[in-house]
């Protein structure tokens, strides 16, 4: 009897902590908007892959979004919305540069962020 009352107390402090990231996920989000530039010109990169991750793990059930995937367009432009505020972290792929990497803040609704993406570094021959 004991031990299922423990299990009882176990299964709705869970439920409890859930429903507590659910709604702060739900009630607090941010739309980000990502401009891809390279080159001292700042040229727009087209058709980067843009992944965005949380920086620390986080309770939420099956079906919330944990990253979000997507690709510049003709601007360099990349938008994702409905991720929530917080740390997180932001991951740019583009042939013909290096990858970019970096943790960010949402703190506000409305996000925006250039990333400058750098050429490929020589390769050093240790022979």
């Amino acid at each position: 009897m004991r031990q299922s009352a423990f299990i009882v107390a176990g299964v709705l402090l869970v439920a409890n902590l859930v429903a507590a990231q659910d709604k702060n996920n739900n009630d607090e989000s941010a739309r980000l908007t990502l401009q891809v530039v390279a080159g001292e010109d700042k040229q727009p990169v087209v058709d980067a892959h843009v992944v965005v991750r949380f920086a620390e793990e986080r309770m939420l059930r099956r079906d919330k979004t944990t990253s979000w995937e997507t690709k510049t367009n003709r601007k360099g432009v990349a938008v994702l919305a409905g991720i929530p505020l917080g740390a997180i972290k932001v991951q740019v792929i583009a042939k013909g540069y290096q990858t970019y990497g970096d943790e960010h803040e949402l703190s506000q609704p409305e996000e925006e962020l250039t990333i400058q993406l750098e050429p490929p570094q020589g390769q050093v021959s240790a022979y």
